[in-house]
């Protein structure tokens, strides 16, 4: 059964089975949710492994950030819980391996651990346990940070990255650095630090990072400039899930400009129907196709009424039909009226 979809009156699908548009582009904040299932396959009955790497930094008096690197299980990993003082506290979906703690008490140590769990509801061991204590409350912070000064770096093969950056400041004091991929939080640092080391990417794929300081407050700073780069291949190595020859055009209509998009889908084992656009390194759009998808061009249009000389770096990613997201594809920056 279909579920029910949004036309919106300013973007258009151009391919078979019209695109049909999720969330509204540029005149609305575009959200997507992932949704785990649970298999329920009780035959298995393997628990993953525990997870490793954890970290956890205080990132104010109230609150703590928890990492860790992801487990592996005979199936699949589905989720992460996150444990203080040996009580579930949070809970996560296996795409993500870091989560924000909240309410915790000024000046007060408290100790995190980190389960892996799979399809059939296994858990994994206990993480090593890692305590970390809030630091005392203070002053009334009255505004943001300053933004990080010019984000650089350079791929460290063809599975890691380095970026570095200026410090920022704040009239109280910066207390951390989050480093984002596509929008999306990947990674924080002290606020001591400038520099950030990235592990587990693909070989041979685009990635697009921004960097935020962070106060006493929790309160961010504009975001970086963006920086962009590319792993190197590896032989041997999963083929890219990236859509490629992304191409676009504009054409202005009254006080409006139309952009005009194309690109080639990724090879996969399977019909590839729904995309995400992002503009910016932000997520604005899902388009999905509700008939036979493209196989060999896919077309995407949407208008926009910002001004003519407007530019945008947008890239897009593919649902796999596994449900998995895939790569990003590389950035292509879009200027209206050029």
């Amino acid at each position: 059964m279909e579920g029910n979809t949004v036309r919106s009156p300013h973007t258009h699908g151009a391919s078979a089975g019209a695109a049909l548009l999720l969330a509204a582009l540029l005149t609305a904040c575009g959200s997507g949710s992932g949704s785990g299932s649970d298999s329920g396959d009780r035959g298995d009955t393997s628990r993953p492994t525990a997870p490793r790497g954890v970290t956890v930094q205080a990132s104010s008096a109230t609150s703590a950030h928890v990492m860790w690197k992801a487990a592996t299980d005979d199936t699949a990993v589905t989720g992460y819980e996150v444990y203080r003082e040996g009580k579930k506290v949070k809970a996560v979906p296996a795409s993500k391996v870091m989560i924000d703690v909240e309410g915790l008490t000024a000046s007060t140590a408290y100790t995190f651990t980190v389960r892996a769990r799979d399809a059939a509801g296994n858990l994994s061991a206990p993480s090593a346990a890692v305590r970390v204590t809030t630091p005392a409350p203070t002053p009334a912070d009255h505004g943001p940070p300053t933004r990080p000064g010019k984000l650089r770096g350079k791929a460290d093969g063809n599975r890691a990255a380095t970026l570095s950056w200026g410090g920022s400041t704040d009239d109280i004091g910066v207390t951390a650095y989050d480093v984002y991929q596509e929008g999306t939080r990947i990674h924080t640092v002290p606020g001591t630090e400038t520099t950030a080391r990235l592990t587990g990417l693909r070989p041979g794929t685009s990635y697009t990072f921004t960097v935020r300081a962070r106060d006493a407050a929790d309160t961010s700073s504009p975001d970086s400039n963006t920086f962009r780069l590319t792993t190197a291949s590896a032989p041997g190595a999963p083929a890219s899930t990236a859509p490629t020859g992304l191409r676009a055009r504009t054409k202005v209509q009254g006080k409006e400009y139309t952009v005009y998009l194309e690109w080639a889908p990724p090879r996969a084992d399977g019909e590839i129907r729904t995309y995400q656009l992002y503009l910016d390194g932000k997520m604005t759009t899902t388009i999905a196709w509700g008939a036979e998808p493209p196989t060999e061009r896919a077309t995407y249009e949407y208008t926009t009424t910002e001004p003519r000389g407007t530019g945008h770096a947008i890239t897009l990613r593919a649902q796999l039909p596994d449900g998995k997201w895939g790569d990003f594809s590389e950035p292509l920056t879009v200027v209206l009226g050029k």
